[in-house]
């Protein structure tokens, strides 16, 4: 059962912790003899700013599915998401986040297709300040508002052809080992969403929040004459609730609620000029029947701007 087998994971990695406290191993040192930090996760954001000058670019692509029996026939639903997301290091605490994304979804009832969409999502503005860092602090801790902008729809699914506001909050614990932690939590509220083409409808208030931890692994860390690489393995869960518009007669708000589980692995690669090239793949798994399964694939890339060796 899938419950069982996320505890007996968080089992197995709580020892790994325990054991990367007693005896924590030296941590990464980058070519301006900076540490290097771990980067983000497949599902869970991390709350290390970029620093001044320099820009990460991240590329998830995903595709989630499930099977239902209606009337007989297998109805098979199929979720397709791909996103990019710029950070740009404003100083070595404020950072300018940039969201573009787009999703579609697909039905097929038997052998007959009933839905087919692919349409821009929302698109989102927002600035993160790092208020705690580890080098004098238990942990590191970065939040920061966000604006939604309404570039999606409600009848594409992709939106809800209204403004909203979000607040991003993400904190993480690295020990210098073989294990760091992730969690974040990220809240959405839109005010007064009106459904599309149906004028003098009511207005609805709708929130989105979803939390998620990751614990990462590091199995790899090496040099290899002037560049460094690295494997991270990752156990990630993820849980939200978001209100969406049912477009019946009446319209009515109907909340959802998520809950996944998601290994991955990434493979990185850090230049002696600083620049830091990722792939990965992760597998959520859905342990409620309102959260498909499927894969994400993501590349990240990061550059620092007017770096110099030393």
């Amino acid at each position: 059962m899938p419950h069982l087998r996320l505890l007996k994971f968080y089992r197995q990695f709580l020892l790994i912790i325990v054991a990367s406290v007693l005896s924590p191993g030296p941590a990464l040192v980058a070519a301006d003899g900076e540490p290097e930090e771990p980067d983000f996760a497949f599902i869970a954001g991390g709350p290390y700013t970029q620093r001044k000058s320099s820009i990460q670019v991240i590329l998830p692509n995903a595709w989630r599915s499930r099977r239902s029996n209606v009337g007989g026939s297998i109805l098979q639903h199929a979720e397709y998401g791909s996103l990019l997301r710029t950070e740009w290091g404003l100083t070595d605490r404020w950072e300018l986040d940039v969201i573009f994304s787009a999703e579609g979804e697909r039905d097929l009832l038997g052998q007959r297709k009933l839905t087919s969409t692919f349409a821009l999502a929302d698109s989102v503005v927002g600035v993160r300040y790092r208020l705690l860092q580890e080098s004098s602090a238990p942990f590191t801790l970065a939040m920061g508002p966000q604006f939604i902008i309404p570039t999606g729809s409600v009848s594409s699914g992709t939106g809800n052809s209204a403004a909203g506001y979000a607040w991003d909050l993400t904190a993480a614990k690295d020990w210098g080992g073989p294990v760091f932690l992730y969690s974040s939590v990220n809240y959405a509220f839109f005010p007064s969403v009106r459904p599309e083409l149906a004028v003098g409808e009511r207005r609805f208030n709708l929130q989105n929040v979803f939390a998620a931890t990751a614990l990462v692994f590091r199995p790899l860390e090496r040099d290899r004459g002037p560049n460094h690489h690295d494997i991270h393995l990752f156990v990630e869960y993820g849980l939200g609730r978001e209100d969406y518009l049912k477009l019946d007669t009446p319209v009515q708000k109907t909340p959802t609620t998520l809950s996944l589980f998601a290994p991955g692995i990434r493979y990185g690669f850090l230049t002696r000029k600083m620049r830091l090239f990722e792939v990965g793949v992760s597998f959520p798994i859905g342990l409620n029947s309102a959260t498909p399964r499927g894969v994400i694939v993501q590349i990240q890339f990061e550059n620092i701007f007017g770096f110099k060796e030393k």
